[in-house]
Formats: structure tokens, sequence, C-alpha cells
């Protein structure tokens, strides 16, 4: 992938300091990169249920997204929609309920523009979305070990686990449930990760 001109690109995304950023990844400008891809991919599945469990009044979980929105935003360093996500948050623990129905759209509609700003740039050219294909097999002992690395809190092991994953395809289903994984432990929501982990058949036969 062509960094500078990715970054020229990035510098001019509104609502995203990309110095918070890479300040969150140790300034390495390949694992941001990296971070922005994720992001956007786990935020547009999270977007598509966010107006569903409000309909629906399942404020827990519409908690739950918000707050996996809240670390998603701030870890890319988009705060100022991440404050709007903590705002929905806190909202929806302490009841006020006709706040997120009133201010979900227009903070969903923010993100979403983000995301467009970023799928706009290079950093979803074909070039930098190849991925090494493995086996069932493969993705499924790597994911057991990464289960016990979030359990144990260990996570020099963990952050290992998904550098190595993000490399790799399993089929678009897999790979869906893997980014959505790894965006939770590089944000340090161990608990969302492991909660993910816990449901597929492979890690359950263990538990």
């Amino acid at each position: 992938m062509n960094l500078a001109l990715l970054y020229s690109q990035l510098i001019r995304v509104e609502g995203l300091d990309i110095w918070e950023g890479l300040a969150h990844v140790g300034c390495s400008r390949e694992v941001y990169a990296d971070a922005l891809r994720l992001f956007c991919g786990d935020l547009e599945k999270r977007n598509a249920v966010f107006k569903e469990f409000q309909d629906q009044e399942s404020w827990e979980e519409y908690a739950a997204c918000a707050h996996a929105v809240k670390g998603g935003l701030a870890g890319i360093g988009a705060w100022e929609l991440a404050e709007k996500a903590r705002e929905l948050e806190n909202a929806a623990r302490k009841g006020d309920y006709e706040f997120c129905r009133e201010s979900s759209a227009g903070a969903l509609e923010e993100i979403k523009k983000l995301i467009a700003s970023l799928k706009s740039s290079v950093l979803f050219s074909k070039e930098a979305v190849k991925r090494e294909k493995v086996s069932r097999d493969y993705l499924e002992k790597k994911l057991s070990k990464l289960y016990l690395a979030c359990s144990s809190g260990d996570s020099a092991e963990a952050d290992a686990l998904i550098r190595e994953l993000k490399t790799k395809t399993c089929g678009e289903e897999n790979d869906a449930i893997v980014d959505m994984i790894c965006t939770n432990v590089e944000n340090l929501d161990y608990h969302l990760a492991l909660q993910i982990l816990a449901e597929q058949p492979y890690i359950k036969k263990t538990l």
C-alpha cells in the first residue's frame, strides 16, 4: 500500500485525528492502517443492528453496542464521535430512552460519513486487503489460543495472535467474525471478544 498517499488522504477526513490514532498503536503507520480497515468493517456491522436494538427496545444490547462503537471511534482518534456514542451509552444505561431515540439517527449518520470517507481512500484498494488463505482447522486453533490469552489477560499473546489473524482469510463469514474479535481485542474490550469467541462451536466444546 502507498502509505504516503494514504496519509495525505486521511489528514483530510473530517472528524479524524490521525495523530491521536497513531498514538494508540505506537505510532506505527502500518498498524494504524490495519486498525482503520477493521474499524470500518466492524462499524458497518454494528450500525446495521443499532437501530434494530432501539426499535425492539433492547436497551442493554443497545448500550453494549454503543460502548463498542465508542471504543472503536476513540481508538482511531475520532474523539467527537466517540463522545456522542458515550452519551448514547450512558443514556441507555440510565433509562433516558427518549434521548436515545432522538439522537441515534444523527450519530449513526455521522459515523456512516466517516466510514464512507475512509472507504474512498487507498485503504480499501485491492492491494490493501490481500490475505493468505488458511484452513478452518488453522483458524480454530488460533482462535482457541486467543480465547485463552484473553481469558488470562495476556495482552502480549493476544496482540500477537490478532496481528497474525488479520493477515489470513478463511471465507467471508469467518473473516467477518475474526475481524470483529480482532477489533474488540485492539480496543482492549476482552469481555466482548470473549463473548463472540465463546459462541463459536469449537470454543464451546472446551468450556
